[in-house]
């Protein structure tokens, strides 16, 4: 009896380390990864939904999806990836997140198009390749690249440890 109880208290504790903020830099870019995702997720769900079942337009559909994916990521960037905030006005803390997406998004547009200007120099490269083929290449090229971007950029700018503190 005993040692259950203390695997249960072993997995409550495993669990609280899974779900609280963490100091380990390769475990934030793992968790930044998978918020990503689910905000990707939430952002073509909602994308989808407003185009196609409420007939939205397509620059309306395309903002609101924008800005729920950007809602989620901050909300679990604050309370599942970073344990450190360094700006105390949340307005302003989620204008910077903002920002920091936005210039992420012109980032986006810019690898994608220096990437199919350089596939576009290597014709046998591209020849069997269609142009959404092309276009979902150089889209993973940017994803990649401006995943980065925005990790580090959030983390410097927004998340970093106070200055002295040591990881845990």
């Amino acid at each position: 009896m005993e040692d259950e109880v203390k695997t249960g208290r072993a997995r409550v504790s495993r669990a609280h380390v899974l779900l609280k903020p963490t100091e380990s830099d390769l475990w934030q870019l793992v968790r930044f990864a998978i918020v990503g995702a689910v905000a990707t997720v939430a952002d073509y769900a909602v994308l989808l939904s407003l185009y196609q079942n409420l007939h939205t337009s397509q620059v309306s559909a395309v903002a609101a999806g924008y800005a729920v994916g950007l809602l989620v990521s901050y909300v679990l960037s604050i309370v599942w990836i970073f344990p450190h905030r360094n700006i105390s006005d949340k307005r302003v803390e989620f204008a910077l997140f903002m920002i920091i997406g936005a210039v992420g998004l012109v980032l986006t547009e810019i690898v994608v198009d220096i990437t199919l200007r350089v596939m576009g120099l290597v014709p046998s490269l591209t020849a069997q390749m269609s142009g959404a083929m092309r276009i979902s290449a150089a889209k993973l090229v940017a994803v990649v690249l401006v995943f980065f971007y925005n990790f580090w950029a959030r983390k410097v700018t927004m998340f970093r440890r106070p200055n002295g503190k040591q990881r845990s």
